[in-house]
């Protein structure tokens, strides 16, 4: 099932399924389809468990009462995830196009940083270029994992039973950080901050078209990943290549915080990112992301509306 967030004729968002009806993809509105015993929000779908989902499967999976997918307005799948983690260096090929050395995966851990939900944008939506990182940009093809269950100390081989389902996303980065600070010279600890605080930018972690469950995606660590910028392919290879898997993360994780149904967890990305070749986004390109079966996740980016120099200093 494709579970998606769309745009009600009243302007609410509501939960739907992305159904092929006779070779055309309709959106089914998943409460209204239940008669009102299913919620009309995804992320309340996924907090009632598996159950709900396969309710939502079977109510849903005539396409009655769909609208056409290409006249529907999606959003986000998950607009405000509680969670959105993120793994860095999980591909060997993009630790070396940074010039960083192969990695030995039996001595080290995965590493981890979280998003903010205010850094999330939906499928087709805009991202524009902050003053902070207008010159540097890049985009980061990634894999989402949905998580669909509670759960604490989840051991690797039961991990995967965790997960609800899967999406693109796109961990959109700010390289090089301005802070319209005269003399500045970050180093170190500086330097670290900078690239956290690039990554946490409104906007910067596009993701959907939506979200294809679990059972429709039996090897999610054996999907080709392409991502164009305008016509061009820049990154492309297989989450085959990833260095931790999915359920190695999961696992990980659950030492220390807790999963809860609807947290978002983002692969790393793969070579072929635009920094490694002096490259970055400019006002009008457009992105396509694309990820096994999953959907191609498409956004375009257009130029600041804000000032380039904020004086946050007195």
């Amino acid at each position: 099932m494709r579970l998606a967030t769309y745009k009600a004729a009243d302007g609410s968002s509501r939960a739907g399924a992305v159904v092929s009806v006779k070779g055309k993809d309709v959106v089914v509105d998943i409460a209204n389809a239940s008669g009102g015993s299913l919620p009309s929000d995804v992320l309340t779908l996924l907090q009632r468990g598996p159950a709900a989902l396969r309710a939502a499967n079977r109510v849903t999976k005539k396409g009655t009462g769909g609208i056409p997918l290409r006249s529907a307005k999606l959003l986000a799948p998950i607009q405000r995830p509680g969670k959105l983690i993120c793994i860095a260096g999980n591909f060997q090929k993009h630790i070396e196009e940074g010039g960083g050395k192969r990695v030995d995966k039996k001595i080290i851990v995965p590493k981890l940083f979280i998003k903010p939900s205010s850094a999330v944008i939906g499928p087709g939506q805009a991202v524009t270029l902050p003053p902070v990182a207008e010159n540097s940009t890049d985009w980061e093809l990634e894999l989402a994992v949905v998580m669909g269950k509670r759960g604490r100390d989840i051991p690797i081989d039961k991990a995967l039973d965790y997960v609800a389902g899967y999406a693109v996303i796109n961990d959109i980065s700010g390289r090089k950080m301005e802070w319209n600070v005269a003399g500045r010279n970050p180093g170190g600890f500086d330097e670290f901050f900078d690239w956290l605080n690039g990554k946490w930018i409104d906007g910067f972690a596009a993701w959907g078209p939506w979200i294809t469950t679990a059972d429709d995606v039996p090897a999610p660590n054996k999907l080709d990943m392409e991502l164009k910028v305008n016509d061009k392919v820049w990154q492309k290879g297989s989450t085959a290549d990833m260095i931790f898997s999915f359920a190695e993360i999961i696992s990980f994780a659950s030492q220390f915080m807790t999963w809860e149904p609807g947290d978002v967890i983002a692969s790393g990305t793969l070579d072929g990112t635009g920094d490694a070749a002096g490259v970055y986004l400019k006002a009008g390109d457009v992105m396509r992301g694309t990820v096994g079966n999953l959907g191609t996740l498409v956004t375009p980016v257009k130029g600041r509306t804000s000032p380039t120099g904020l004086k946050w200093r007195a």
